[in-house]
């Protein structure tokens, strides 16, 4: 670990968001296999606009709360690898911390997602939050997979964004 704001596990980087964060969210979240769970139909697919938008976004909530979205990055070489991290959301009407995760889809099945998940948790512990949330459309196993594996309880379904979402939780001890 470094410090509270960034990341440093076995195989990845996640760093703050930087200039050109942008560019690779829009590689990440306009591949129609990352696409069809964050953006489903009938929702409409994320523009260019949307990708910088989250990404200034993803900076602000750094300055604001002093942790946050990572842009994720293989130790080894430097690639891309997703977004994760923690960010503060509202869900189901309440305001949370959300674990949120995306991997790019050449990437997906090597444990990044656990890995960059289990990171986060240990900031969340480190600065002090007592809870954190995640959560997905019921059909996607690949994520309630990970959900299981970093220790989520199901909560139960919600709706999300206008669509059914399984929400699960980890109530957290602080570190130390």
């Amino acid at each position: 670990m470094v410090g509270s704001k960034e990341a440093v596990t076995e195989r990845l980087l996640c760093l703050q968001p930087g200039v050109g964060t942008a560019s690779d969210y829009e590689n990440l979240f306009t591949d129609p296999a990352v696409e069809r769970w964050l953006r489903p139909e009938p929702m409409r697919p994320f523009s260019r606009h949307d990708l910088e938008k989250m990404a200034r976004r993803d900076r602000a909530h750094w300055d604001q709360h002093g942790f946050g979205p990572w842009a994720v990055r293989e130790r080894d070489g430097g690639a891309f690898v997703g977004r994760g991290g923690l960010a503060w959301a509202t869900v189901a009407g309440e305001r949370e911390v959300e674990l949120p995760w995306a991997v790019m889809p050449g990437l997906q099945g090597r444990g990044y997602a656990t890995e960059m998940a289990l990171a986060a948790i240990e900031v969340a512990r480190e600065v002090g939050l007592e809870r954190v949330v995640s959560l997905t459309l019921p059909t996607n196993h690949a994520s309630r997979r990970v959900m299981e594996k970093i220790g989520l309880s199901e909560v139960g379904e919600i709706s999300h964004a206008g669509l059914p979402h399984v929400l699960s939780e980890l109530r957290l001890k602080p570190s130390g």
